[in-house]
């Protein structure tokens, strides 16, 4: 079932679960989906706040899009871990490519928060700390996936 689709309690029990996958890497992008809501509930509410603004509502809309983007690469990342336990062809070439969406995904969305940063003001700063705390989180655990699918490929 695609990362999307699952009760969170659900998908933490997968993780935990003695199955390969999802994993990590799984893990990863629903804390950077998560990262991606903090800023687009930032960005929403100050547009709102400032009138309408149309460059936080748009930024809003960019992030919300890259938390389908996040959760699309902890969907491949797990299928990518299945085949690589199964020994596939080229499962560490695709587990490499979902660790490297992940770390995209995570750059794209600081930045966006950054460009977006002078705008928010009071308690919804906590939401863009947040996004920028939980996609450097979820980057990191993209370079060490993608070292290890490396290493192992």
């Amino acid at each position: 079932m695609p990362l999307a689709a699952q009760p969170l309690g659900d998908m933490v029990e997968a993780v935990a679960a003695d199955a390969p996958a999802p994993g990590s890497g799984a893990a990863a992008a629903v804390a950077l989906a998560l990262a991606a809501a903090c800023a687009a509930k930032a960005f929403t509410i100050t547009a709102r706040r400032l009138g309408g603004d149309a460059g936080l509502a748009a930024a809003a809309e960019e992030a919300r899009g890259l938390a389908d983007e996040a959760l699309a690469a902890g969907d491949r990342d797990a299928a990518g871990f299945e085949a690589f336990v199964a020994k596939a062809p080229g499962a560490a070439g695709e587990l490499v490519e979902a660790s490297d969406a992940l770390g995209r995904v995570a750059e794209r969305l600081a930045a966006l928060c950054r460009a977006q940063d002078a705008a928010v003001r009071g308690s919804l700063e906590a939401d863009i700390d947040a996004a920028l705390s939980l996609a450097a989180a979820a980057a990191a655990i993209g370079a060490v996936n993608r070292a290890q699918a490396e290493k192992a490929g």
